[in-house]
């Protein structure tokens, strides 16, 4: 069995509003205290992790359509599973926190933001894939440098608030977001996130569509 570092994996979700389309996007954070006590999901204040949500949401990123419904932590074991009862669960419906952008493209579209690591090798690249992005293309169909860095601060800012929203128990300290890798052989490696790179294309995800039915629209005759 391939182990890993024990990790917090988050998972954000929801829909695209009108519609039955789902999207979801994740990130880790350490939660391993070498020499004392880990921290767990009751170390993890619920309040500051959804209002850390709700500000990245309303960067501008994400279209105004890009609804949150919930967010869920989880303790992952060296097993790569879930360990305990269950994730900490919080319903987000009630905070009415979506996006803020204009720019609406279809369901699959999304903006890659891939955290890195400092160390070559094993977990140096993790990826979130962030729905509906927002922001203008430009005349190169891409997203310029200044737009891809607005959206590093934003990202970067979001996970140093979730890491604030986490208390490493005996310390001052708090968490820090992570990659995580398992392999086949020498089991599973993390790393600390160093920075994190903005593709500047949009990238097209064919699994994002699931519910969204296409529901050809039957045109006239054509009169030759």
């Amino acid at each position: 069995m391939v182990t890993v570092p024990s990790h917090f994996r988050f998972t954000a979700r929801g829909t695209f509003t009108g519609t039955p389309e789902i999207w979801s996007f994740g990130w880790h954070f350490n939660r391993v205290v070498v020499g004392g006590t880990d921290a767990g999901l009751s170390d993890i204040d619920e309040s500051a992790v959804t209002t850390a949500l709700g500000t990245f949401f309303g960067q501008g990123i994400m279209d105004s359509g890009v609804l949150l419904t919930d967010w869920r932590a989880y303790v992952i074991g060296t097993d790569n599973k879930m360990e305990g009862n269950g994730p900490l669960l919080h319903d987000a419906t009630g905070d009415d926190i979506h996006g803020s952008g204009g720019k609406i493209y279809p369901p699959q579209v999304a903006l890659c933001v891939t955290l890195v690591a400092d160390n070559r090798g094993p977990a140096r690249f993790g990826r979130m894939y962030l729905p509906g992005p927002a922001l203008s293309l430009g005349t190169d169909r891409r997203y310029t440098d200044t737009q891809c860095d607005s959206i590093a601060t934003a990202v970067s800012a979001f996970l140093k608030d979730v890491s604030d929203a986490i208390d490493i128990p005996g310390t001052i300290q708090s968490a820090a977001a992570c990659n995580v890798s398992s392999r086949p052989a020498g089991g599973g490696t993390i790393q600390d996130v160093d920075h994190v790179e903005v593709g500047r294309a949009l990238d097209t995800l064919r699994t994002r569509r699931n519910q969204l039915l296409e529901e050809r629209h039957v045109g006239g005759q054509i009169d030759w």
